[in-house]
């Protein structure tokens, strides 16, 4: 049997070797780099997001179900749903989404969302939606947020840092750095190797 731990980081290093060739293929293909230039008018960065996001699930989580920031916010309130955060521990230092749990809480916890809807999230839905695909096999119910933190900021909602709200935002690296006016991007030092 195979130690849990060892199980998890197999699969970050699956995922994150998945997310490394998509992003030599994306940018090939005009999916990363080269988006608008600085300065650039909020509806050009919202159509970015877009149209990245729309590249990376094409090519690696297609046919995967999603659900889009405003379908969140009109979900039905009968039906629970949990949002999970899936980037790594020094993002979600910065902020998270309102409400929002780790991957890690969701795991120790999962047999209590066997019933729930399942909206994992990132920094733009890449990470999230390859989680959503490994979710789908494992039988849950779960939709990838679409655009995950940055249409979450395009739609101009808060985040959350020690229950306090915040328009700081982790974006990955500089290139990710796709957020509206009004929020702050932060990049740690420390680099993971996905969006």
């Amino acid at each position: 049997m195979t130690p849990p731990g060892l199980f998890r980081r197999w699969r970050l290093a699956a995922a994150l070797a998945a997310a490394a060739t998509a992003a030599a293929v994306l940018h090939g293909t005009g999916v990363g780099r080269g988006g608008p230039a600085a300065g650039a008018a909020d509806s050009e960065l919202a159509a970015e997001v877009g149209r990245r996001y729309g590249g990376m699930k094409r090519l690696l989580f297609p046919g995967q179900p999603e659900m889009s920031v405003a379908e969140w916010l009109d979900r039905p309130k009968d039906q629970p749903a949990v949002l999970v955060d899936v980037r790594e521990p020094h993002e979600r230092r910065v902020s998270m989404l309102p409400g929002a749990i780790t991957q890690q809480d969701f795991e120790r916890n999962s047999a209590r969302y066997r019933s729930w809807v399942v909206v994992p999230y990132c920094t733009i839905g890449l990470r999230s939606g390859i989680y959503t695909r490994e979710l789908r096999g494992q039988g849950f119910e779960v939709r990838n947020l679409a655009g995950s933190a940055l249409a979450w900021a395009h739609a101009g909602l808060p985040f959350e840092s020690k229950g306090k709200a915040t328009r700081r935002v982790h974006v990955f690296n500089a290139d990710w750095n796709l957020l509206p006016r009004g929020y702050e991007p932060v990049v740690s030092k420390a680099q993971p190797n996905v969006p």
